[in-house]
C-alpha cells in the first residue's frame, strides 16, 4: 500500500515540525479554541498556568515543563497561522508513543489536514523506533474516531470520568446484614499489593491506563513510600474484599493529594462482577465523608453498566468519556 503525504507549497501552507521558538502562542490559542470544557482540569490548568509565558522569550519556553509537551510534533499552517497541530510523546516503555492534541481549526476541517498530520506523527515515530502508538479521543467523536481506525489504529475500549464534590456525595445503602461479602471488606494489608496489582491487571486493560500502564508499585505501602506520600501532601487508602483462600476479589481506593480532587478507583474480577461493587462502592463513599471537602474523580470503564448506575445513584455525574486506540507498528 502506498501513503502519499501532500507536500507543502511554495507559500509555505501545509506541514511542518513544531517550531518551539514561533509557534506556542498560535499552539496554545488552537488547543484552546478546538479544545475547550472538553480539557480535564489538568490540561485547563497547564493553559492557563503557561498562557501567560506565551509571549516570553524563546528559553524561558525550553526551560518550563510545559514545552516538552508540545515541542515534538507537527502543524498545519496556512498563510502564516497555524490551523492544525498533532504532537508526539515518549513515555516510561521503550517503543510506546502516545499521540496528543491533534486539532484542526473548524474553518479548515474536512481538507484532510489531520489525516496528513498524523501520517507525519505516524512516519516520526518508525523514525524513533516506536512499536506501537497510544491515543485518546471524546467516543462521540465519529469523524475523529472513523480517521484512526482508517489509519489502523483499534478500540481498546472507553474510560469515563465520573465527578462529585465530596459534601454531594450520596451515600449507598448497605447490603443486608447477612451479606458475607461486605463483611468481608477491610483493609488492604501491606503484604498484599502485589495481589492488588495482579487484581487490577485482570480488571483493566493496561493500556486504559492513561498516560502510562499502572505502576507495579501502585499499591505498596511501605515505609519509604508513606514517607514520600507525607513530604508531598499525599495519602492512599485500599479496602478490597477476599475470598475463602484469601485471594482478592474486589478492591476500593483513594488517593489524595493537597490541591487537588481526591482520585477513586473501583476493580472486580471479572468472575465477580455483579456481586461486589456496591459494598466496595458504599465504603469508598463512606470513608470520603471524613475527608478533605474537595471534588472528588472516578474514571471507569464506560461499558459498566452496573458502576454507572451506582454512581449516578452516589450523586457523580459523567464528566467525559474517552475511547483508547493504539496502533501496533511493524
Amino acid at each position: 500500500m502506498v501513503i502519499t503525504i501532500p507536500a507543502a507549497s511554495r507559500a509555505g501552507n501545509g506541514p511542518r515540525p513544531i517550531n518551539v521558538n514561533t509557534d506556542i502562542p498560535q499552539l496554545l490559542k488552537l488547543l484552546e479554541d478546538v479544545f475547550g470544557e472538553k480539557m480535564d482540569d489538568k490540561s485547563r490548568r497547564l493553559l492557563s498556568t503557561n498562557a501567560s509565558l506565551s509571549a516570553s522569550p524563546a528559553f524561558l519556553w525550553r526551560l518550563n515543563p510545559m514545552a516538552s509537551k508540545l515541542a515534538t510534533g507537527y502543524v498545519w499552517e496556512e498563510n502564516g497561522r497555524v490551523v492544525g497541530n498533532a504532537t508526539l510523546l515518549n513515555t516510561k516503555i521503550p517503543g510506546r508513543y502516545l499521540v496528543v492534541n491533534v486539532a484542526v481549526d473548524p474553518d479548515f476541517r474536512r481538507r484532510g489536514i489531520a489525516r496528513a498530520l498524523m501520517q507525519h506523527l505516524q512516519a516520526m515515530a518508525r523514525q524513533r523506533g516506536a512499536r506501537e502508538l497510544l491515543l485518546q479521543v471524546v467516543k462521540d467523536n465519529k469523524p475523529a474516531v472513523d480517521l484512526y481506525l482508517s489509519l489502523g489504529y483499534r478500540k481498546l475500549g472507553s474510560m469515563t470520568t465520573w465527578a462529585s464534590s465530596v459534601s454531594r456525595v450520596r451515600e449507598l445503602p448497605l447490603p443486608a446484614d447477612g451479606d458475607i461479602p461486605y463483611r468481608a471488606v477491610r483493609e488492604l494489608r501491606r503484604s498484599e499489593w502485589r495481589a492488588a496489582y495482579t487484581l487490577d491487571l485482570a480488571c483493566l486493560h493496561p493500556d486504559l491506563n492513561w498516560p502510562e500502564p499502572l505502576s507495579r508499585d501502585a499499591y505498596k505501602t511501605g515505609l519509604w513510600q508513606r514517607l514520600q506520600d507525607f513530604l508531598n501532601g499525599r495519602t492512599s487508602e485500599t479496602w478490597v474484599i477476599a475470598g475463602d483462600h484469601r485471594q482478592l476479589l474486589g478492591l476500593a481506593s483513594i488517593w489524595s493529594e493537597w490541591g487537588r480532587a481526591h482520585r477513586a478507583s473501583l476493580r472486580v474480577h471479572p468472575e465477580w462482577r455483579g456481586q461486589l461493587e456496591r459494598p466496595l462502592l458504599a465504603k469508598l463513599l463512606r470513608r470520603l465523608k471524613y475527608l478533605a471537602r474537595r471534588n472528588v474523580q472516578i474514571h471507569h470503564d464506560d461499558a459498566d453498566e452496573l458502576v454507572s448506575q451506582l454512581l449516578r445513584e452516589s450523586n457523580f455525574r459523567p464528566r467525559r468519556t474517552l475511547t483508547h486506540m493504539r496502533l501496533d507498528l511493524p
